[in-house]
């Protein structure tokens, strides 16, 4: 469907199309006036009407009535009005002003050298931080970088830790009994998680529920590396396809539980 614009500096009318509008953002330049202008701002669906004509004397009666007068009024000129005084200005066609459409796509803002500059450094940092904040998924993803990683942590004083991917943990085998029949309340946990990933895991925590017969949780604690773990310093975290054996004496209180659910993450 073709739309009608209308340059505001020289009121020329344009024919446009929408696939035009949309390819040039509505910026265009008058092919009149070269003046550019938003395209949108005077859009129309309406063709405008030319402006009306004046009317038209015959010739022949205005010959005569020429001829009338100059036999009436002593020395008057026969010579005619558009001979005598500069001729009245002719009408513009409107349909010779609908120019075919003429845009001008919007120009890319210059690439200074402080700019470039600015987002080199701005690209730079981002980089630098995200290195940073996932230096431990880096690792393992690349472990050549574990020694560079080493230098920069020595020197701005930062932790290397292990990584932490509790998909690739697995319990292999637990067991809660009663130690003493008759003392109820005291009971022991035994628990076996291997790490099936190819690098060192660090220690997860786990979370121990205790249940009663109808499977409803009755109680729930979470155990930290350094409540489970021997008093002996530990290092390097559960080595790569190895398995972990532990044993927790408990004392459960009043409570009296039937089963059990264990759960390992990382907090």
């Amino acid at each position: 469907m073709d739309l009608f614009t209308r340059c505001p500096g020289c009121e020329t009318t344009f024919r446009v199309t929408t696939h035009q509008l949309q390819a040039s953002g509505g910026q265009v330049r008058c092919g009149h006036c070269q003046k550019i202008f938003d395209a949108f701002a005077t859009l129309t669906a309406q063709e405008p009407q030319p402006a009306p004509q004046d009317p038209v004397i015959p010739q022949t009666r205005l010959d005569e009535t020429a001829k009338n007068e100059q036999d009436s009024r002593p020395g008057f000129s026969a010579t005619p009005v558009s001979q005598k005084g500069k001729p009245a200005p002719t009408r513009p066609d409107p349909a010779a002003t609908l120019y075919e459409w003429e845009f001008k796509m919007p120009e890319s803002p210059r690439r200074t050298a402080l700019w470039t500059i600015m987002a080199f450094v701005m690209v730079t940092g981002l980089v630098a931080q995200a290195g940073y904040v996932f230096r431990t998924e880096m690792m393992v993803l690349l472990p050549q970088t574990r020694s560079y990683y080493a230098l920069i942590c020595e020197s701005i004083g930062c932790a290397i830790g292990l990584p932490k991917l509790s998909n690739y943990l697995h319990i292999e085998a637990s067991d809660l009994k009663v130690v003493d029949p008759s003392h109820p309340n005291e009971i022991q946990l035994l628990l076996s998680v291997r790490n099936r990933a190819p690098v060192d895991l660090a220690y997860p925590a786990f979370e121990l529920t205790l249940t009663n017969p109808m499977e409803q949780a009755v109680a729930r604690r979470i155990f930290l590396p350094a409540e489970y773990l021997p008093p002996a310093p530990q290092t390097g975290g559960l080595k790569a396809g190895t398995e972990m054996p532990l044993q927790l004496y408990l004392d459960t209180g009043a409570v009296r539980a039937a089963g059990y659910r264990l759960y390992l993450f990382y907090p």
